[in-house]
């Protein structure tokens, strides 16, 4: 079963690290997370039965409770945390010198597709935990509505609440703060790094400007973590508190 599990587990590791990413955003820390949700597989590989699909629901059960304890330790949380994240890095000399080298790059051309879905995962961080991984986990990695209740331990009915109040705060926040959407919007930081990074990929929302399109970006990285360049950046995190 040892076996059956880590290939199991290779088979998801990038899905269930790129899940955590948008679930406790700090790179350092969904890292680890993944790590030892696999440690907590191989202990329980005795007791671990059914296909492969029961595995993927274990694991992603696993490192929702993971994230949750972690979360509740780093309860306090910026509304602004973008904008706040923005004028950090532009504060860092060395973190800019390197992103100027990245200019016209191969990986600069998916910096404001992958900016995009940072964004997302900052607009999540602002929910109720719950409500942010029952949104993750139906609308980005496909669980149905039941399954998603019992990866996060409540009811059919709790989730479906939860996903209606998501969509409507998200809506919300996204209709304050981006200027693709809404004029009176102050950030459209995916847009300006495409042409700091010389991308030449334009609005990553060109296709669609509401909710439902940032989730199919989501979809299309579900299993991409952050970036080199997006893991310095977000690793700032822990500077601003």
């Amino acid at each position: 079963m040892d076996a059956q599990l880590a290939d199991q587990y290779l088979v998801l590791r990038k899905e269930l690290a790129a899940y955590l990413c948008r679930l406790v955003v700090r790179p350092q820390l969904a890292e680890e997370l993944a790590q030892t949700t696999f440690l907590r597989a191989i202990e329980a590989s005795e007791l671990l039965t059914g296909s492969g699909e029961a595995i993927r629901a274990w694991l992603f059960k696993v490192a929702t409770n993971l994230a949750f304890d972690e979360l509740r330790r780093h309860s306090t949380w910026r509304e602004t945390m973008m904008l706040d994240l923005r004028e950090a890095t532009e504060a860092d000399s060395a973190l800019l010198e390197q992103s100027k080298a990245l200019v016209g790059s191969p990986e600069a051309r998916a910096i404001a597709r992958e900016h995009l879905v940072a964004c997302l995962a900052c607009t999540l961080r602002n929910l109720p935990e719950p409500q942010a991984a029952s949104f993750l986990l139906k609308e980005v990695h496909g669980f149905t509505v039941a399954e998603t209740a019992d990866l996060v331990d409540a009811t059919h009915a709790q989730v479906k609440n939860w996903l209606q109040q998501a969509r409507g705060d998200m809506r919300r926040r996204y209709g304050r703060t981006c200027a693709l959407l809404a004029k009176t919007g102050v950030c459209h930081q995916c847009v300006e790094l495409d042409g700091f990074f010389a991308s030449a990929q334009g609005n990553p929302l060109a296709g669609g400007s509401g909710l439902e399109a940032r989730i199919r970006i989501a979809k299309d990285l579900k299993e991409q973590s952050w970036g080199p360049w997006h893991h310095k950046v977000l690793a700032l995190i822990e500077d601003l508190g």
